[in-house]
């Protein structure tokens, strides 16, 4: 396959990742990295042997040999980034989460669903094997209809600091730093369903007040502007619920784990196990020999499955509609925090 020609948009911590994994990656051929301070832009260029190097990202738009981007901007910018390309005729991957606030999650969205342009979300976890395998027994109809499920990603004591903790360039904290991979590993489980309510909490308490322990991340507590804690009632149209639960920092060392019930059967993420009645007993059946497949070859598996699906012309591997969900329920939480009450929440037409 003629390798996918990309510009990447975003020359921070997270694109470093993905250049780093794209360096064994023969599908796709970095051109040019773009970043609004030149000299990091040209700093990555030089590390990972890449031609171009721009202060203004419209100049890789600018370039008709470019197909595509990879955008890994902070939070907060990327809505015009990802817009701007697929205005100009190129193909998106866009790091997780889609955006900061409901309103830019849906222009993003909107963006993608009027383009002839493949758009992309990058979200690691849909390539482990635990979850590819869990989502072959959800799809065989194993649990039957999901009446309910619980999602967790939490750390006792996990606050990356810097970007991620100020509102100006994350907008959000752990909701949508570790928060989103678990909200859309239960979506994509539960198939997407359309939710109609969140009740919610969201605060920073700890984080403001508490300070960086021995082996802790080293945050500024001063300048936390983000919540580091947030848990969810979600309703879903089809009469399920849900409860997400995430945190970057708790006087505690795990706070559940992600589950789903059935009307035929119940199914836990970690370990993988299906629960189920069968032959007038209860049987707990754990898949075996699943890969344990981390880090860096998640971001590949993801490189190479939007290679693959532009050159192939194949559908969107992660869509806007699906990665639009993830918004809706957080803008939910924020939401019902703010007013100390359930809301109604409604996902946008595109």
């Amino acid at each position: 396959m003629e390798p996918v020609r990309v510009g990447i948009i975003g020359a921070g911590g997270i694109a470093q990742t993905h250049l780093r994994a794209l360096s064994e990656v023969p599908e796709v051929k970095v051109l040019a990295v773009a970043d609004l301070i030149q000299e990091r832009a040209d700093k990555t260029a030089e590390t990972w042997h890449i031609p171009q190097a721009f202060g203004d990202y419209h100049k890789i738009l600018q370039d008709d040999e470019i197909e595509a981007v990879i955008i890994t901007t902070f939070n907060q910018a990327h809505r015009a980034p990802t817009i701007d390309a697929l205005q100009a005729g190129k193909h998106v991957l866009l790091e997780k989460p889609m955006a900061a606030t409901l309103e830019d999650a849906t222009a993003i969205a909107r963006a993608a669903h009027h383009s002839d342009k493949l758009t992309m979300i990058a979200l690691k976890t849909r390539y482990s094997p635990v979850m590819q395998a869990a989502k072959t027994i959800m799809d065989a109809g194993t649990l039957g209809d999901i009446y309910y499920a619980e999602t967790v990603a939490a750390r006792r004591c996990g606050i990356p600091g810097g970007s991620f903790i100020r509102k100006a360039s994350a907008g959000l904290g752990t909701v949508a730093d570790i928060g989103v991979y678990c909200l859309d590993e239960a979506l994509n489980l539960m198939g997407h369903p359309k939710p109609i309510s969140v009740s919610g909490i969201a605060n920073n308490i700890l984080g403001r007040t508490c300070s960086p322990v021995l082996g802790s991340w080293q945050w500024v507590p001063e300048e936390l502007e983000v919540e580091d804690f947030g848990i969810a009632w979600v309703r879903f149209e089809n009469g399920a619920a849900m409860v997400f639960k995430t945190s970057w920092i708790m006087h505690m060392n795990e706070i559940g784990g992600t589950f789903f019930l059935g009307t035929k059967a119940g199914l836990k993420l970690n370990p993988l196990t299906v629960f189920r009645h069968e032959w007038g007993m209860l049987t707990d059946t754990m898949p075996q020999n699943i890969p344990q497949i981390e880090g860096i070859e998640l971001f590949r598996r993801e490189q190479r499955a939007f290679a693959d699906a532009i050159r192939n012309n194949k559908p969107s591997p992660i869509p806007v509609e699906q990665m639009l969900l993830t918004n809706v329920i957080i803008q939910g939480l924020l939401d019902s925090a703010a007013v100390g009450h359930e809301v109604a929440v409604t996902v946008p037409e595109l």
